[in-house]
C-alpha cells in the first residue's frame, strides 16, 4: 500500500484511488490555492504576488473592454490568434488534460524540478488511450511558496512508490 494518496497541484489536487490518479483542478480550485499559498503565508511580498494575480483578471478584462471600445480589433485578433495556436501546438504535441487516468495505461512520469523565478515545478505522465500516446502535465505549486518543494517531492514519491 502507498503512503501518498493525494499531493497539490497548480490549480487543485491530485488524488490516487487503487486504478488511476484523478486530477480535481477548476478555476476556483486555482484561486483557493493561490489565497492559501500567498494570502495565508504571512509576508508582505507573498501578499503582493496573491494581489498581483487577483487584479490580473480585471485588468485583462478592462484591456480587452476597452479594445472592444476603441475598435482595435486587430490587436484582439493577434491575441486571440496566438492563444489558438499556442493551444493547437500543444495538441499537436499529443498534451491533453484528462480529469482521471488509468494506473495501467501509464508508460512514464518525468519530473521537473523548475527554477525558482522562471519555471514551476511539473510532471508529464504518458499514457496510452487505445492505440495513441498522451501526454498530460501536471504544474505544481510554486517554488516561491512554502509548500512548494514539498509537493514536488510529495508527487515523485507518490509516482515512485507505483512503480513510476
Amino acid at each position: 500500500m502507498s503512503s501518498i494518496e493525494s499531493f497539490p497541484t497548480k490549480r487543485g489536487t491530485a488524488c490516487f484511488s487503487e486504478d488511476c490518479v484523478h486530477f480535481d483542478e477548476s478555476f476556483s480550485g486555482y484561486i483557493q490555492s493561490l489565497y492559501q499559498e500567498y494570502w495565508q503565508s504571512g509576508t508582505w511580498w507573498h501578499n503582493g504576488i496573491f494581489v498581483g494575480y487577483i487584479l490580473a483578471f480585471p485588468i485583462g478584462l478592462w484591456w480587452t473592454v476597452s479594445a472592444v471600445r476603441s475598435g482595435d480589433f486587430l490587436l484582439i485578433a493577434v491575441v486571440v490568434g496566438l492563444m489558438i495556436v499556442l493551444w493547437l501546438v500543444d495538441r499537436v504535441r499529443g498534451f491533453r488534460s484528462p480529469d482521471r487516468i488509468r494506473l495501467d495505461t501509464i508508460e512514464e512520469v518525468s519530473a521537473t524540478d523548475g527554477q525558482k523565478g522562471l519555471t514551476r515545478p511539473r510532471l508529464i505522465i504518458t499514457y496510452t488511450e487505445g492505440e495513441t500516446t498522451y501526454r498530460r502535465r501536471v504544474n505544481l505549486p510554486s517554488l516561491y511558496t512554502s509548500g512548494g518543494e514539498t509537493a514536488y517531492e510529495r508527487a515523485r514519491t507518490a509516482f515512485a512508490e507505483r512503480g513510476f
